[in-house]
C-alpha cells in the first residue's frame, strides 16, 4: 500500500488549526507523524483510504493514520438519497445519518428464499412498519436494531456445523456468539452490520446472497472481496455496537446518537455508538480497526471511581467486588483487559486536539482508536488452490491480541484477535450440504438463505 491514500492538510491549515486552539486557551495538538495522511475533519473531501497494502515502510502508525482517516469518513454526513456518499458541502458532526448508516444492513442483503435484494439505492420498505417509519428505517435516519450478539445465531449455528475448524476456534467463535453484555441500567447492547456498495456488488452480481450459489461460487474460484485502487473504493464492511441512553447520557453530549427500533418494536429510542468495528478489503488479509466510546469501561483492572458505560465502581458481590466480564449478566460489569495500543492513544490524543478545535462539542472526540490489525506477510487470497477451505492464512499479524471490550467482551485473553476469528469464516450451509469454502474472512456469507 502507498502512503499517497489522502492529503487531508497543508501546511497553512495546520497552522490555522493550532492557532484556533491557541485562541480556545487550548493546548496545541500533541505532535504525530502521519506522513501525507493526516485525519483532520476540517477536511471538506472526505475520502476513504481505497486500499491497504503491506509494502516497506509501513508500520502502526501509518496504518493507525489510514484508519482514523477512514473513521472519519465513514462518519460523515450522508448525502440526501445517495447511500454510502458522503455530503461534502456538509461539516463532519453535522445532524442526519453519517456514510456508513446509509449502507446496506445484512438484513438488507440477505433476504428470506434467498431473493435478489435489488439495486443499491433502493429503499426496502418494511411492511410492518408505519410508511413514514419505513421510509426513515431505508434511509438510514432510524436503525432497526434486533441482534444482542456480535454473532447472529444462525451464523454462529452455521459455523459449527461444519465440524473442520479447530477446537479452539470453535470455543472462541461460540464465546464471540454468545451470551448479551447489559449497561448499568440493565439494557443489552445491540449489534449491526452494514457494507458499502463494493461489497453489496459483489455479492449481488455474483448471486452470492444464494447458499446454493455460494457453494458453487466456491468450487470454482476463491471468494475475494474486492480491493480498492487509486480512487477505487475497497470492499468495506462495518461492525457497530449500540447502547440505549438514558436521559442524562443524551444530554451528556459525549455520544454519536441516533434513533433506534429496538427487536420487534415500532416506536424509537435514543441509542449511543460505544463501539465500532471496520474490515477493509485488500484482496488479502486487509486491516481491521476497532474503535470505542472512551467511557465504557476501566482499563486492566477494576476502578475504584470513576463513570462509565459498564462498570460500576460502587458494584459489590458477596465476597468481593463483582465479577468482570461476565456473559448475560444484568447489569454488565466490563473490564478492558488489554490497553489500546501506544502508537493509537498518541493518535487519539492528536485528532482529538484537531476535532475540538472545529468544534468543542462535537462527541466524535470521545471515540478512541483502540488498535489496528494487518498483515506483515500478506498472501494473496487468488493464489490458494481452488476450492479455498478455512482457516485462510493470517498473513502473520502484526499483532496477535487485537479486542474490543464491547465487541469482544467474554473472550479477551491471549491470542484472540480479528485474524484469528475470522480466518474461519465460510459459506453459508445450503440443505444438506455445509462444505467449509472461506468467504474472504467475512461471516456475512453465512446469513444466505436458499430458495424454497
Amino acid at each position: 500500500m502507498t502512503t499517497r491514500i489522502v492529503a487531508m492538510l497543508a501546511a497553512a491549515t495546520i497552522a490555522a488549526c493550532a492557532s484556533a486552539a491557541q485562541a480556545q486557551n487550548k493546548a496545541d495538538p500533541p505532535p504525530f507523524h502521519c506522513g501525507d495522511i493526516v485525519p483532520d475533519p476540517a477536511k471538506t473531501a472526505p475520502k476513504i483510504a481505497p486500499i491497504f497494502r503491506s509494502n516497506a515502510g509501513l508500520n502502526d502508525a501509518s496504518f493507525d493514520c489510514m484508519v482514523w482517516q477512514d473513521f472519519i469518513y465513514l462518519n460523515w454526513p450522508v448525502t440526501p438519497g445517495q447511500r454510502g456518499v458522503p455530503n461534502k458541502g456538509a461539516k463532519f458532526g453535522a445532524s442526519g445519518p453519517t456514510v456508513w448508516e446509509s449502507y446496506k444492513t445484512v438484513d438488507d442483503v440477505f433476504l428470506p428464499d434467498a431473493r435478489n435484494p435489488g439495486p443499491w439505492n433502493d429503499p426496502r420498505l418494511l411492511a410492518t412498519l408505519p410508511s413514514s417509519v419505513a421510509s426513515r428505517v431505508a434511509s438510514g435516519q432510524i436503525r432497526r436494531l434486533t441482534e444482542t450478539s456480535k454473532i447472529s445465531r444462525a451464523t454462529l449455528g452455521n459455523i459449527l456445523s461444519h465440524g473442520s475448524a479447530s477446537p479452539q476456534f470453535l470455543d472462541e467463535i461460540a464465546q464471540a456468539g454468545g451470551g448479551t453484555l447489559y449497561d448499568l441500567n440493565g439494557y443489552p447492547v445491540y449489534y449491526e452490520i452494514s457494507m458499502n456498495k463494493v461489497q453489496y456488488d459483489y455479492i449481488v452480481n455474483n448471486g452470492l446472497y444464494d447458499a446454493g450459489k455460494q457453494i458453487a461460487f466456491a468450487q470454482k474460484q476463491v471468494i475475494s472481496l474486492p480491493a480498492g485502487d487509486g480512487d477505487k473504493e475497497s470492499a468495506v464492511e462495518v461492525k457497530a455496537a449500540w447502547k440505549v441512553l438514558s436521559a442524562a447520557e443524551q444530554k451528556s453530549g459525549r455520544f454519536h446518537t441516533i434513533q433506534a427500533l429496538l427487536g420487534g418494536s415500532k416506536t424509537p429510542v435514543t441509542v449511543g455508538l460505544v463501539g465500532f468495528h471496520m474490515f477493509i478489503a485488500n484482496g488479502a488479509q486487509g486491516a481491521w480497526g476497532t474503535f470505542a466510546q472512551v467511557d465504557n469501561a476501566p482499563v486492566k483492572t477494576p476502578a475504584t471511581s470513576g463513570t462509565f458505560n459498564f462498570f460500576n465502581p460502587k458494584c459489590v458481590a458477596a465476597g468481593g467486588a463483582c465479577p468482570i466480564n461476565v456473559k448475560d449478566a444484568n447489569p454488565g460489569q466490563v473490564v478492558q483487559i488489554t490497553p489500546n495500543d501506544n502508537t493509537a492513544a498518541q493518535l487519539n490524543a492528536y485528532v482529538h486536539a484537531l476535532i475540538t478545535a472545529r468544534d468543542p462539542k462535537s462527541p466524535w472526540q470521545y471515540y478512541d482508536l483502540v488498535n489496528v490489525q494487518w498483515a506483515l506477510t500478506p498472501k494473496a487470497l487468488s493464489s490458494l488452490p481452488v476450492p479455498v477451505q478455512a482457516p485462510l492464512p493470517d498473513g502473520n499479524p502484526n499483532q496477535v491480541v487485537v479486542v474490543n471490550a464491547v465487541l469482544e467482551t467474554f473472550v479477551q485473553s491471549d491470542g484472540i484477535g480479528c485474524f484469528s476469528c475470522h480466518q474461519g469464516a465460510t459459506v453459508a450451509r445450503s440443505g444438506e450440504l455445509k462444505p467449509p469454502f472461506a468467504s474472504s474472512y467475512s461471516f456475512v456469507f453465512g446469513r444466505a438463505k436458499s430458495p424454497k
